[in-house]
């Protein structure tokens, strides 16, 4: 038997473990007594010492008077009889049996003690928030009085969170049919009637009914802190929210990818690639969804994913499936995500049936959700742009949806059929509120201050909820967690299923590897799985030189890679992509080898066959709003249109072209093109009438006459083009009163701009300097106005078609434009 080991330090175990000490102190005094010959003042002095720390303690830890009484009456108890045994040592039977009655009794208190000491303090406490919560139940009443001017409300309760952070207060508003939405905009006024810091704020939320409100009022600066992401790699669905982060009131921050898709936005230094990695990590703990990135930038947005296969080899499978490094290769993904929508819906109308899904996609392990994730979408082409809304609103219940990312929440890039589909947002921290008005409409008056770091923002989903912006703090995620991740998720990975993967162009889908992983990782060392899903396509490559030497056409001078070949065809010339895609429709079994090439002159490019264009899609000329709007309005040549008119034109051409689904731009759009082109002198503004009209400018005959260089004074003032000035002259000469206030009533113009007008046309010797409180007179005659007309055109540039189009021009000039 060992000896016991003495440890005098605290107890872990607390009260009982002290009496017990106390006990055995006590007993072994008595015990050794005969052997020590200790006096009883002994027992006396430790045990009373003991009594006194005990009872310090005790006091210190809020322990309740009754349960701190007992236990000092026990040490007390203990110390007497100790004292008096060591006085009367050795004990007999009797007074040994009346101190373990004592020790007995002693313990028996305690332990009721101890045990209803934990309600007690419950209780203590409780009653002490109480207080608290009425104190601050009367302060809201108080402040809804003061700073929103809603008199009559009554606090109803008080709900503190976890750690003191916050708490949560429960109005009942007055009668009057006031309700949460007449307090919209307040919550930084309440916060700062509370003096709260940055990062700490008051959001206010609808409660149980619509006279009830709920005010949440974060205490404590959750924003500025690092929230890393949970090493939890366990399994999630796509069915299931996932969360991207923590509210200021410790709830998670929920984002959505099954039903709808996502928008993320973030200025540059606001945290938005980390956010995006959040998001594709929990994407990658889904064995049910697959990830596809587009990035023409050079792929960033998957490289991270795909790096610990592809070079490194600590990952078993890539975890991104497919990235879009170039244009090409977006409008190739695009297409057979659009091909895979269309197959899927006709390919599972049974199962769907089977499963009672209500016409959606049941999604699994054999049938995986498709997740694209689009980062910097300004960047993208339109007409890749125009494929991403078929996706967005084509596929959802076909379970492809999108996470769209941008470094502006602009209408050039996020579109509207985007925005729309987009129930689930987030936006982060930006350094202007009206940056995220186009993103969160409704709510333009986002406070900054509620997300004042990178990492921190704003997080709503229409659909689900939160219903309105709410401040968050995003997971933070470095590169070796992200290699975590990667290493943990690869095993359950899913293959695209044969029906997405047997469409026409799934046949490019196979060789994704060979066209990527050398581009993306050019010069270096690729693992041996990576270099295997590029070998794959070697039969691809031999059956390419085999039918280049049936047609007698000899390999060309190495040189650049074709777009859209892979490694090995450098040696193929122009023709590489156009026979990757034709032998690829060979093998997938399309039309034989011998009819998908023919000869081709050197120097010479061949064009697309058949069925290369079967396998690989090339799409058709992008149908640019922009574009087809400056041809609409060059069309339309002297007869012109105004805002609205052009609007409705193109919204008319758009529909009968791309169908329902059209992208049709807001008139206020089509308005900022209009007067853009006037700026850069494409087009021509006639102010004169009730709305602005726009012409197209006249380009000058080649070998014409150039402009001639205008002198320094003779500039063009600020806001003020070619048009306005001829419209100008004719106005002023034909009246024959020279007045700014005249000009910019009947110009509509601002009047600083009309007095700099009139300060040109005076230079140009149209108009007297005026004197001291004297109006400038006209220098032109109106019979010399037909002359001055012409000679000022020239000199601006104006050609006579435009004049024309303005109504300037000569009767000669008219009735001559009228043949």
């Amino acid at each position: 038997m060992s000896m016991r080991h003495w440890d005098w330090s605290m107890p872990s175990g607390g009260h009982p473990a002290l009496l017990g000490y106390a006990t055995e102190t006590a007993a072994s005094m008595v015990m050794l007594a005969p052997i020590t010959g200790l006096p009883w003042q002994a027992a006396a002095i430790t045990l009373s010492g003991a009594a006194l720390a005990g009872a310090a303690y005790d006091a210190r830890q809020g322990t309740t008077t009754a349960t701190l009484a007992t236990r000092t009456l026990t040490w007390i108890t203990s110390a007497a009889w100790s004292s008096w045994a060591l006085a009367t040592a050795p004990l007999s039977t009797t007074e040994w049996a009346t101190g373990l009655s004592l020790t007995a009794i002693g313990f028996a208190l305690n332990a009721g003690a101890t045990r209803s000491e934990g309600s007690r303090k419950e209780r203590k406490a409780l009653l002490k928030l109480r207080r608290e919560s009425v104190g601050i139940l009367r302060d809201w009443e108080d402040r809804l009085a003061r700073v929103a001017r809603i008199e009559g409300c009554h606090g109803v309760d008080v709900t503190h969170w976890p750690k003191k952070v916050g708490y949560t207060v429960e109005v009942n508003l007055p009668p009057g049919g006031t309700t949460a939405d007449d307090l919209n905009g307040y919550g930084g006024k309440f916060a700062a009637d509370m003096r709260l810091a940055d990062g700490c704020g008051v959001e206010i939320y609808p409660g149980a009914n619509r006279g009830t409100i709920l005010i949440e009022v974060t205490l404590q600066d959750v924003m500025s802190q690092d929230i890393l992401y949970p090493e939890d790699f366990s399994e999630l669905s796509i069915v299931d929210r996932f969360p991207i982060g923590v509210h200021r009131n410790g709830e998670h921050a929920l984002g959505a990818l099954c039903n709808d898709c996502g928008i993320l936005v973030g200025e540059t230094d606001a945290g938005k690639t980390n956010q995006l990695r959040v998001a594709t990590a929990q994407l990658a703990r889904m064995p049910d969804a697959m990830i596809w990135a587009i990035d023409i930038t050079g792929g960033g947005v998957a490289l991270p994913w795909i790096t610990p296969w592809a070079t490194e080899g600590s990952a078993a499978a890539p975890v991104v499936d497919w990235i879009a490094h170039d244009e090409d290769e977006a409008r190739l993904m695009c297409t057979m995500a659009i091909e895979g929508i269309a197959a899927r819906k006709a390919g599972y109308q049974q199962l769907m049936r089977e499963k009672k899904s209500d016409n959606k996609l049941p999604v699994s392990h054999e049938i995986p959700a498709i997740v694209i994730l689009v980062d910097e979408t300004a960047s993208l082409p339109h007409d890749v742009k125009e494929m991403l809304d078929r996706i967005v609103n084509e596929g959802r219940a076909m379970r492809v949806r999108t996470l769209i990312c941008g470094l502006r929440a602009t209408q050039d890039v996020i579109s509207a059929a985007m925005k729309l589909q987009a129930k689930w947002r987030v936006g982060m921290t930006v350094s202007d509120p009206e940056e995220v008005a186009y993103l969160f409409p409704g709510y333009v008056k986002v406070d900054t201050k509620d997300a004042p770091v990178a990492g921190s923002g704003w997080n709503m989903h229409t659909r689900l909820g939160p219903k309105k912006p709410t401040p968050f703090k995003g997971y933070y995620i470095y590169d070796e967690l992200t290699d975590k991740v990667c290493i943990a998720t690869a095993g359950r990975r899913p293959k695209l299923d044969a029906i997405t993967r047997d469409v026409p162009v799934g046949a490019a889908y196979a060789g994704r590897w060979a066209r990527t992983l050398p581009v993306l990782y050019k010069g270096q060392q690729l693992t041996e799985a990576a270099q295997r899903a590029i070998e794959e396509a070697g039969e691809i490559v031999e059956a390419a030189a085999a039918l280049l030497a049936e047609q007698g056409i000899a390999p060309a001078a190495p040189s650049a890679p074709a777009a859209g070949a892979p490694q090995g065809y450098e040696g193929f010339g122009g023709a590489a992509a156009d026979l990757f895609a034709a032998v690829e429709a060979n093998i997938s079994g399309g039309a034989p080898a011998q009819h998908l090439a023919v000869a081709t002159p050197t120097g010479v490019e061949p064009a697309p066959t058949a069925a290369a264009a079967a396998a690989v899609p090339r799409p058709a000329r992008s149908l640019d709003p922009r574009q087809l709007g400056w041809e609409l309005l060059a069309a339309a040549g002297s007869d012109g249109y105004a805002p609205k008119e052009l609007h409705t034109v193109l919204s008319e051409a758009l529909q009968q072209w791309v169908g329902e689904h059209a992208n049709v731009p807001a008139p206020r759009t089509v308005g900022g093109w209009l007067a853009g082109w006037a700026k850069d002198g494409k087009a021509l503004a006639d102010h004169s009438g009730q709305y602005t009209r726009y012409f197209a400018r006249t380009e000058p005959a080649a070998g014409g006459n150039p402009q001639p260089a205008v002198a320094e004074n003779d500039r063009l003032p600020d806001g003020v083009d070619e048009t306005l000035v001829l419209q100008a002259v004719e106005l002023l000469v034909s009246t024959q009163f020279a007045s700014p206030s005249m000009l910019s009533r009947k110009l509509r113009i601002p009047f600083d701009v009309a007095k700099a007008l009139m300060a040109y046309l005076q230079r140009r010797n149209i108009v007297s300097p005026a004197d001291d409180g004297e109006k400038p007179d006209l220098l032109v005659r109106p019979q010399d106005l037909p002359e001055i007309i012409s000679r000022l055109s020239a000199e601006l540039g104006v050609a006579e078609p435009d004049l024309v189009a303005l109504g300037l021009a000569p009767a000669g000039a008219v009735a001559a434009a009228g043949e």
